[in-house]
């Protein structure tokens, strides 16, 4: 090999030395650094025994209470933080009524809670294409969760396929704010993207046939009963606030009205 192609080398291996360091990793990189960063997370969440400060983003666990299924959302402390911007209150009221229901529940940390949900809300949706009953009885209040499973049940007697991907939640309003029979409930309303498709038993397709992504708004009530010492928050109602194409058939279930 010449000097002068040797050099050339030299000067070439430089130069994408300093792209790197200017314009940062490649995208396999950046995939590469993101799965990282989810497999950190998920030894982070494995390894925390329920006992202390405990991640938001951690897998939601059985419950010790006897009759319900719960959604765990830690709250933390601190109020003062603004909201995420994916985030809105629907109403004055709504606002009105969180700022009274704060001032008596000073630990409730609001941006926490909605961490929690709204990673809560896609793995339920997905469980529930699947027909993860397992999954859905850890994470359900006993009204909700019964809602569920008889939708399963019938799907699965009819021998339909659900299949969903929720891609994006869009955004998140604060529909209500209340307390009623000492439990302290938060409404919110959910905008997403997801694909749904539906096949019967022998595989044809119902619903969606080209996989077509679809915008899905739907509205649930999470609760925190007033003598929970703990950080968990029971999912009391899932209902639909618009009729959608392609969308998962999730359940009306729960009242708390």
């Amino acid at each position: 090999m010449s000097a002068e192609i040797l050099l050339y080398g030299i000067i070439a291996a430089g130069l994408v030395f300093w792209l790197k360091s200017i314009l940062g990793t490649t995208d396999d990189e950046e995939e590469q650094n993101r799965e990282l960063t989810h497999q950190k997370r998920q030894k982070d969440i494995n390894e925390d025994d329920g006992d202390g400060d405990q991640s938001f983003l951690a897998p939601i666990k059985k419950s010790n209470h006897t009759k319900d299924n719960i959604v765990k959302l830690n709250n933390l402390t601190g109020n003062n933080r603004p909201l995420p911007r994916h985030v809105f209150f629907d109403n004055k009221t709504a606002e009105n009524n969180l700022d009274d229901i704060m001032i008596t529940k000073p630990d409730f940390d609001l941006n926490h809670f909605l961490e929690g949900a709204e990673y809560a809300f896609p793995m339920i949706i997905e469980a529930f294409a699947e027909g993860d009953l397992d999954t859905l009885k850890d994470v359900l209040d006993s009204g909700v969760y019964n809602g569920f499973e008889k939708a399963i049940k019938a799907r699965n007697e009819k021998g339909e396929i659900v299949s969903t991907q929720v891609q994006e939640i869009e955004r998140i309003d604060i529909v209500e704010a209340f307390v009623k029979n000492e439990i302290f409930f938060l409404t919110l309303r959910f905008y997403a993207d997801e694909i749904c498709t539906i096949k019967d038993k022998d595989g044809n397709y119902i619903a969606n046939e080209k996989g077509k992504p679809s915008k899905m708004v739907d509205v649930w009530v999470f609760g925190q009963p007033e003598q929970n010492q703990g950080p968990e928050w029971f999912l009391y109602e899932t209902r639909d606030d618009e009729e959608e194409d392609h969308k998962t058939p999730i359940p009306e279930a729960g009242d708390t009205k």
